[in-house]
């Protein structure tokens, strides 16, 4: 019973300094993993605040689903793309201040998170509050857009 004992506290020790159960199942046990994953999110909405083109073609992957705020749909990679890369053409500032409020993060492979976001458009004096929803996946070790769903705050 005694060494069951000391192997149960060493154990949790262990599992102590490694991280909680919760964190483990938050980053797969992997926290480099989550790092990367963060990474993606961060990269997903800096490009698009940045109008990076090239950044945000690189992030989003070649099947991914939007559902717009409106209930619209795109379905692929060319519909999704092509009309962010129009609208970083357009001659007035825009933005999306965002914060991550929740993240999963299953085996390294797949994750989610949720933010909650303000479009501005100042000259137009546009804010629209949105909750934004991302599902990412990780192939060939990357981290890309698969799914995006836009969500309007009702005030």
């Amino acid at each position: 019973m005694r060494k069951w004992g000391y192997a149960a506290l060493g154990t949790a020790l262990v599992a102590a300094a490694l991280g909680t159960p919760a964190d483990a199942a938050v980053s797969g046990g992997q926290p480099e993993c989550r790092r990367a994953f963060d990474h993606a999110v961060w990269e997903d909405m800096d490009s698009y605040n940045k109008r990076d083109a090239d950044r945000y073609r690189a992030i989003i992957h070649r099947d991914m689903v939007t559902v717009g705020r409106k209930g619209n749909l795109y379905i692929g990679y060319d519909a999704n793309v092509d009309p962010v890369l129009e609208q970083f053409k357009v001659p007035y500032e825009f933005s999306m201040p965002w914060t991550v409020t929740h993240t999963v993060v299953e085996d390294c492979k797949m994750g989610f998170a949720i933010l909650d976001a303000h479009y501005l458009e100042p000259s137009h004096g546009i804010d629209r509050h949105y909750t934004i929803s991302l599902t990412l996946v990780r192939e060939h070790g990357r981290w890309q857009v698969v799914k995006d769903t836009v969500t309007e705050v009702v005030p």
